[in-house]
């Protein structure tokens, strides 16, 4: 007589609450949180803290970071995510120093690495296919950029007195999406 074969058993895994669904998606929701943070800021009478110069001021930190973030991990692994995420980085970095030209410039930048991303589509996705974790990082960091975009064009002008408000929103929003930038270069 035989013995029936077993399979060993797998433990169930323990993540923690924040990485299982739908936990794992609340960085969806991280850049819409620069809408009540004006509103916040501006009721509580800091809301110079939301306004252009101290958001653009941190803005000259976080875009040199995200440089040398990704310089570094192309530099050290030849990644090619990584290389058009530093050519994106330079791109945004030029048009937070306010470059002559880089306020419209910044849409040809933005199109040239989009054909480049299609260029490059087959080993770009295969690289994101590999690792689901960077593929959601990327998927929150384009949906950080496209809030910030959102209330750059006054999507929300039918909330109240986002006419006086809608530059802090914008200016919060976006820093936002640049540390999504920098943290997808760390994950």
């Amino acid at each position: 007589m035989t013995q029936p074969e077993t399979t060993p058993t797998q433990p169930p895994s323990r993540l923690p609450v924040w990485t299982s669904p739908p936990w794992r998606l609340w960085p969806v929701l991280v850049p819409m949180l620069a809408v009540p943070a004006a509103y916040l800021l501006d009721a509580t009478g800091l809301g110079h803290l939301s306004g252009r110069g101290v958001q653009e001021t941190a803005a000259l930190v976080l875009m040199p970071a995200a440089v040398l973030v990704y310089g570094l991990r192309y530099a050290f692994g030849r990644d090619r995510l990584h290389l058009v995420l530093l050519a994106l980085s330079i791109a945004f970095l030029c048009r937070e120093i306010h470059f002559t030209g880089t306020q419209q410039g910044i849409y040809v930048a933005l199109a040239l690495i989009a054909v480049w991303c299609l260029v490059w589509r087959r080993s770009l996705l295969g690289g994101l296919r590999r690792n689901g974790r960077r593929t959601r990082w990327v998927v929150m960091m384009m949906w950080a950029y496209a809030v910030a975009m959102l209330i750059q064009r006054r999507a929300l002008r039918v909330l109240p007195h986002e006419d006086d408000l809608h530059v802090q929103m914008e200016e919060v929003a976006e820093n936002i999406a640049h540390l999504f930038l920098i943290v997808l270069g760390l994950v």
